[in-house]
C-alpha cells in the first residue's frame, strides 16, 4: 500500500477500490478514453473521485498511458501493471495483490463516469464482511448481467489474485454466482466504448 495511506472502517470493515485502467481503449480510437474530459474533470478521474468521497482508498492500475492516467487520478495509489497488453485479467490481479490484506475488494471499472455515490454506498452496506460473500450491482435495464462494480470478499481475493488474460473475474464470477448479493439498480451498464 503506498505511504500515507489511512485505511477507513466502512461498515465496520476494510475495504478498498482497484481501479483497472491500463488498456489500450482500442475500440474507442487513438485518444484514451479515460482522459477525456468529463464534467470538470476526466472520465477515470471521475470515477475515483467518487469512490474517495465515499471513503473508499483507491488503487488505479495503470499501463498504457501510465504517467497521464496517474496524473487524471489525484488521490489515488496508482500501481503499474507490467503485463497490461496480455489483458483485463492481469490488471484486476495486479491491483488486488496490491490491495492485500483487506476484508474486501470493490473491483470499478474504469470506464464508468456516470457511477454513482449512492451505488457506492449501497454496495458498502450490504457488504457485511463475510468473506464468501459477493456484492454486485443488478441493474434493471439488465436484470440477467452481473453489473459493476463488484465488491468481493477475502476469500476470493486469492482467486483474483492469480488471474490471467483478457476475461477479467467474468469466469469466477459464473462459478461463485451463487454467493452473490445483489444490489438493484436503476437503469443499465452505462459504460464507454466508443466516442458516440
Amino acid at each position: 500500500m503506498g505511504e500515507g495511506w489511512v485505511v477507513p472502517s466502512l461498515n465496520g470493515h476494510n475495504l478498498r477500490a482497484v481501479v483497472p485502467a491500463a488498456g489500450l481503449s482500442r475500440r474507442f480510437g487513438p485518444q484514451n478514453k479515460l482522459l477525456q474530459p468529463y464534467g470538470d474533470s476526466t472520465v477515470v478521474g471521475t470515477v475515483v473521485r467518487v469512490l474517495r468521497d465515499a471513503g473508499l482508498p483507491v488503487i488505479v492500475v495503470t499501463g498504457h498511458e501510465a504517467q497521464q492516467v496517474s496524473a487524471a487520478c489525484p488521490g489515488a495509489d496508482a500501481v503499474f501493471n507490467p503485463h497490461y497488453e496480455e489483458g483485463m485479467g492481469t490488471s484486476v490481479a495486479c491491483g488486488v495483490k496490491h490491495a492485500l490484506p483487506c476484508d474486501g475488494i470493490m473491483i470499478v471499472l474504469a470506464d464508468m463516469p456516470g457511477l454513482t455515490g449512492s451505488t457506492v454506498g449501497r454496495l458498502i452496506s450490504a457488504f457485511d464482511g463475510h468473506p464468501e460473500r459477493i456484492v454486485a450491482v443488478r441493474y434493471a435495464a439488465e436484470p440477467g448481467r452481473i453489473g459493476h462494480p463488484i465488491v468481493f470478499g477475502s476469500a476470493h481475493h486469492g482467486a483474483l489474485s492469480a488471474l490471467r488474460g483478457d476475461v477479467g473475474a467474468r469466469d469466477l464470477l459464473r462459478e461463485w454466482r451463487d454467493r452473490i448479493v445483489w444490489v438493484d439498480c436503476d437503469g443499465g451498464l452505462a459504460d464507454i466504448d466508443v466516442p458516440s
